[in-house]
């Protein structure tokens, strides 16, 4: 499964490398020209593969008794349409419900994350594990969107990719992210960077209790990763006031 991931995602990386058009597709709010292009061609290559697939761009697809690929094929597309170098291909594996392999790929960078439920998480073929910080005082911690009040953190940063963002926490390299919108996301923007964090050590919430890993694409939710469960409570207490 995950060497059926890094082709969909090559495929991604070719449509990207020969786009000139980074404007909007014209189709709905938000989506641009090589959205469209990228999920034709990631999902060509699970299409073939017998996957159904829940795409952000493209929705349900496929036969509903197949295994399902939760499919983001650009996330961080405003990134990408300027030329910040922070967006990715995130695929997740879902069986009976559980988040069973994942892969995020970024695309600027050439990074992998890969997680496999129960095996660990790794970049680039070496494991990884959280910073293991518990104090949120001593903390960065990144984020979507705007708190209404500083949660106390000794630093934050806002990189406008969630599903990369996701994996720093994974890696150590930061210690939470937090949902900061009303609106919440969509599966696809969290999917697979949550099991890769869950596979580090990360302790990870919907920070209203729901459901996290939903098949529903009409569902947003408000996910929330730390490094470890005290962090992680800390800055729940602070989002749930955000409500």
């Amino acid at each position: 499964m995950l060497d059926l991931f890094d082709t969909a995602a090559d495929a991604v990386a070719k449509v990207l490398a020969a786009t000139t058009d980074w404007g909007p597709s014209g189709q709905r709010h938000s989506q641009y020209a090589f959205d469209v292009a990228a999920d034709e061609a990631c999902l060509e290559v699970l299409r073939a593969a017998g996957m159904a697939v829940l795409s952000e761009e493209s929705g349900v697809t496929g036969d509903a008794a197949a295994p399902v690929v939760i499919v983001d094929p650009v996330d961080g597309s405003t990134n990408a349409s300027r030329g910040v170098p922070w967006f990715a291909t995130a695929l997740c594996l879902m069986v009976e419900g559980r988040a069973e392999v994942a892969l995020v790929a970024n695309h600027a960078t050439g990074q992998r994350w890969r997680a496999v439920a129960g095996e660990g998480a790794s970049l680039d073929g070496r494991r990884i594990s959280t910073s293991g910080q518990t104090q949120l005082s001593k903390s960065v911690v990144a984020m979507s969107g705007l708190p209404s009040h500083h949660y106390g953190w000794a630093q934050f940063r806002c990189l406008g990719a969630s599903a990369p963002d996701l994996c720093l926490v994974a890696s150590g390299v930061t210690d939470a992210w937090c949902d900061m919108n009303n609106g919440g996301h969509g599966v696809w923007d969290y999917a697979a960077s949550m099991l890769v964090c869950l596979e580090a050590g990360a302790a990870i919430a919907e920070a209203y209790d729901r459901d996290l890993f939903t098949l529903d694409h009409r569902a947003r939710r408000t996910p929330v990763a730390a490094a470890t469960p005290e962090l992680l409570e800390a800055i729940l207490e602070h989002r749930r006031a955000d409500a």
